[in-house]
């Protein structure tokens, strides 16, 4: 009975993974470019900067507009008039004139143009620069997440190998137990080394249960990362050891035209210039040109009667002089943050130099790890392997079996902790040099 309900979980869990959909960290990156929902956050903050800079070139444009009334009259109005006031040898009368008509139709259409307006030169110019800025914004926060994906992907992965292990090791205890049990049943072992062996198995039972957790949690940590419903089946292939990738030499001058966050602090310092000059077109004139029709129509019927035609041509000019210094205040205040500006930019290049030397000490560290670690796996290795023969065959304790596994299973775990930190540094230092894709 119980070797057929083995078969029945076997065989449904194969069913499962048959319908799980498997990705490489390719096909997986390529989900993240697609349905990261910070990506798209930043793809609609680019989209918001492309539609500013059409709400500032408006501003240049002619500015048409058009505008009808009506209105009824419910009272008559009149004008008083006396004679006496234009002759005195007028009679001393007054009279009332009729003045308005029930119904009152008008018309207006308004054409202006700016012609002179430093303001909104500036201000179209900052516009396209802001909208650059916000490109250079986005590379750098795609990257930063195709980064932590890369990371998150090679974690899981190191995650799997943990469980791996830990199922390997679990299995090769229990299977050391039953053998223990066998022996102690013809006599060939004590009670002592049976339940050594069996105490051996069960401490690794919570080992084995809690890796499998973290892989899963992982697992569902890659789905939120690529926009994949936490309910799907999903599985990663990939070998943390099978990577052989080497950081490269680069010019400090490619590693800045590279990196999408230090062009977007330089576009920022050139957006700051602009404003500079946004806020010194206070102090300059403007000059606007306007074209005016207008139309009215009065009656006392529903009817266009008494009707005028105005054509108006205009230019209007506006010269600042005197606002209680807040325009020199203005200028004074954008002129020190392009200053800031400057410090910032110089600031992050030193940061930028400092976090690439760092990484390359970190590489070669982690290096010199890995070939330390493999060595010493190759050791923990043989050793095992000599102490599960001579354990079977009664030369060694459990004791010393127990040991001999605990440290090949630390040593595989350091080896593929060693890897993957090489990598986490190598993913880094693709970030840092701008290289990452």
């Amino acid at each position: 009975m119980r070797n057929k309900m083995i078969l029945l979980f076997t065989l449904l869990f194969a069913a499962i993974n048959l319908n799980a959909q498997t990705y490489d960290l390719e096909s997986f990156l390529n989900l993240v470019k697609q349905n990261n929902k910070d990506i798209m956050l930043a793809a609609k903050d680019l989209e918001i900067s492309e539609t500013q800079d059409a709400m500032t070139r408006a501003a240049a444009y002619p500015n048409i507009s058009a505008k009808a009334g009506y209105n009824r009259n419910l009272n008559e109005a009149y004008m008083y008039f006396n004679a006496n006031d234009l002759n005195p040898e007028a009679p001393n009368v007054t009279s009332k004139f009729k003045i308005n008509y029930n119904n009152e139709f008008n018309g207006q259409a308004v054409v202006s143009q700016q012609i002179f307006n430093f303001s909104v030169f500036n201000a179209i110019k900052a516009a396209k620069q802001y909208e650059e800025l916000s490109s250079h914004v986005y590379d750098a926060t795609e990257k930063a997440i195709i980064n932590g994906s890369k990371k998150a992907f090679y974690q899981t992965l190191l995650l799997n190998e943990v469980w791996q292990v830990n199922k390997e090791s679990e299995k090769n205890a229990h299977e050391n137990y039953l053998n223990m049990k066998k022996k102690y049943e013809v006599g060939l072992a004590s009670e002592l080394q049976m339940l050594q062996a069996e105490v051996r198995w069960q401490n690794l039972i919570p080992n084995l249960t809690q890796s499998e957790r973290n892989y899963q949690l992982a697992l569902n940590s890659l789905k939120s990362l690529a926009g994949i419903n936490v309910e799907e089946n999903f599985e990663i292939v990939g070998k943390l050891q099978d990577i052989d990738i080497k950081a490269s030499k680069m010019e400090m001058v490619d590693i800045l035209n590279n990196r999408p966050d230090y062009n977007a602090k330089l576009w920022e310092r050139k957006l700051r210039e602009s404003n500079v000059n946004v806020e010194f077109s206070s102090h300059l004139p403007t000059l606007a040109a306007s074209f005016v029709y207008q139309y009215s129509a009065l009656s006392d019927e529903f009817k266009l009667e008494r009707e005028n035609n105005y054509l108006i041509a205009g230019l209007s000019l506006n010269i600042p002089i005197f606002s209680g210094w807040g325009t020199s205040a203005r200028v004074q205040k954008a002129e020190i943050e392009l200053n800031k500006a400057d410090l910032e930019l110089n600031k992050m290049e030193d940061q930028i130099f400092i976090e690439i030397n760092n990484l390359e000490l970190k590489l070669t560290e982690s290096e010199k790890r890995i070939n330390s670690a493999e060595s010493t796996l190759n050791i923990a290795k043989k050793a095992f392997n000599i102490a599960e023969i001579t354990s079977d065959n009664g030369l060694s304790t459990q004791l010393e079996l127990k040991d001999a596994r605990l440290a090949y299973d630390q040593a595989q775990l350091n080896y593929y902790v060693a890897t993957y930190e090489y990598l986490e540094a190598y993913f880094d230092w693709e970030l840092a040099v701008g290289l990452t894709k």
